[in-house]
């Protein structure tokens, strides 16, 4: 979810409403309203602790360690030339403001979600809450519901207004063979196995393996190349291997990823790209050796929009995505920018960024305590 920071941080309240809300008379039970939802104090609360956690990260890029919240004064800090509390608070809103909107979406379109997903989800959560697991949500005062609310049902009415937009019979429904390009011009379907040339001998100093053991996996590696271009499968191969080198499992790594993926060496990408479909090569980069077979990414294709593709880590609606996501992010400022909705001002005088920040750096240093 791509949010901007455009909103400003609320004013300071003035004597009379704080006042009335010193006095109980104030209902600080809900934040916005719209005509289509009440947002409640907790989705609040639940958005301030995720923007904190937003902000954590910003504060974590660039430098050595993760930013310790326990250690440091986050209210000291900037993000994106900000007082670190006020982009908290933009960022909260903005989310919260988000959410209102595909609310609205998705009641105008008459989308409505599975009543016993979100009962199970519900359970589920709950049953999180009670084992203890759910701590520090429950220290800031977020309960099961709203947590099933945010956490789960939003991104299920999330995942509709998308759908009903670009999936299936969706108004803007992306092509079969636009899906089918898109996943053969930007991933590749690999398999390898490598073995390290260097080992450490008994004083933990880094030696090479010895010549013996070189020649076995070059000989082994060099057959299992052969026997792959000849049409063996993956499968055949760590079969091969468990028996050869007498070990239970194979340390073969297999995926269908985007090409330029980071987990993977630039050597390797690149042997990746000179190899053909359904072909296998051996090489070394730096003291390791590598068997790499090249899988079909076209057959993958016809195979992920037929429905038979068996890779659940890619689907069709991960290629929609990755289309469109960008549009439909566009499309929702838009839409949120539109929106017509009451914030109360009690609400956000109680539940502060800082009270987020005091609740969680306390949270937290009880826990490294503990």
């Amino acid at each position: 979810m791509k949010i901007k920071n455009i909103l400003k941080p609320v004013a300071v309240i003035g004597t009379a409403a704080m006042l009335i809300s010193a006095s109980g008379c104030a209902d600080t039970s809900w934040s916005f309203k719209t005509a289509d939802k009440t947002f409640t104090n907790g989705g609040w609360i639940y958005y301030t602790y995720a923007a904190l956690n937003d902000a954590i990260d910003k504060l974590s890029e660039n430098s050595d360690s993760s930013f310790d919240i326990t250690k440091e004064d986050i209210t000291s800090k900037k993000i994106e030339k900000k007082n670190a509390v006020d982009w908290i608070y933009d960022e909260a809103k903005e989310k919260a403001i988000e959410y209102l909107t595909v609310e609205k979406l998705c009641n105008a379109s008459k989308l409505k979600v599975d009543s016993d997903e979100v009962k199970t989800m519900k359970e589920n959560y709950q049953s999180f809450f009670d084992s203890g697991y759910m701590g520090i949500y429950e220290e800031l005062g977020i309960s099961a519901d709203t947590f099933t609310d945010i956490y789960g049902t939003y991104n299920l009415r999330y995942e509709q207004l998308f759908d009903s937009i670009y999936g299936k019979d969706g108004t803007k429904e992306i092509p079969d063979d636009e899906i089918s390009k898109y996943f053969t011009d930007n991933y590749t379907s690999y398999y390898y196995i490598k073995y390290s040339f260097k080992t450490t001998d008994d004083d933990n100093n880094e030696v090479d393996v010895d010549d013996e053991t070189k020649d076995k996996v070059k000989s082994n590696f060099a057959k299992y190349a052969k026997e792959l271009n000849e049409g063996k499968t993956t499968d055949d191969i760590d079969t091969e291997y468990k028996k050869d080198f007498e070990v239970e499992n194979s340390p073969a790594v297999k995926a269908t990823t985007i090409i330029s993926n980071d987990n993977m060496s630039e050597d390797l990408q690149n042997a990746l790209k000179e190899l053909g479909d359904k072909k296998a090569t051996v090489k070394t980069f730096d003291d390791v050796h590598y068997l790499i077979y090249k899988g079909s990414i076209s057959e993958e294709a016809k195979a992920l929009i037929d429905g038979t593709y068996e890779n659940t880590t890619v689907t069709s609606d991960t290629i929609r995505h990755e289309i469109k996501d960008d549009e439909f992010e566009k499309y929702l400022d838009g839409e949120e920018k539109k929106l017509k909705y009451e914030m109360n001002e009690d609400c956000m005088s109680k539940y502060t960024v800082q009270r987020t920040i005091d609740i969680v750096k306390s949270y937290m240093a009880n826990q490294s305590e503990g």
